[in-house]
């Protein structure tokens, strides 16, 4: 069985306005707002790896 992962806190500052119309249409659409910033991040790593690996192969192609 798989050990959970320890989490840490993140804390950001934020304009109030932001905030409260992130909640709102988080609310709307039925979303989870820190789900949807983890789910952010997760995206951001995905496509910079999806990105250093095009960049790689692009350039071992060019060098052949």
């Amino acid at each position: 069985m798989r050990k959970p992962q320890e989490k840490v806190q993140f804390n950001i500052r934020v304009d109030p306005e932001v905030l409260e119309g992130f909640r709102a249409y988080c609310h709307r659409n039925g979303l989870d707002p820190q789900g949807q910033v983890i789910l952010f991040m997760k995206r951001v790593l995905d496509t910079e790896f999806d990105f250093q690996e095009r960049l790689w192969t692009a350039l071992k192609e060019e060098g052949s």
